[in-house]
């Protein structure tokens, strides 16, 4: 497996992150009813390994690096189970 890439802080620069290293996304935010935000979050790549889990965070980059991160220890489980490893 490849060396991780850092991720940055920023959303725009998470943003170019994700284009960048081909991966796919949805994010979206909601007000809860005592007025904080809420991110949720799901990353995927458009290949048969697919992508991971939704992540729910304050803070819309923390939801995006979590999702990668979900996303490619999903994808690495799914790699070995087809004896790929």
């Amino acid at each position: 497996m490849s060396p991780l890439t850092p991720m940055p802080g920023d959303l725009p620069g998470m943003l170019a992150f994700l284009q960048r290293c081909d991966w796919e996304f949805r994010l979206v935010g909601r007000t809860l009813p005592d007025g904080t935000r809420l991110f949720t979050a799901i990353a995927w790549r458009p290949d048969s390994l697919g992508g991971g889990r939704k992540c729910r965070a304050a803070d819309p980059v923390l939801a995006l690096r979590m999702a990668v991160l979900a996303a490619r220890k999903a994808r690495q489980r799914r790699h070995s189970r087809t004896g790929n490893a």
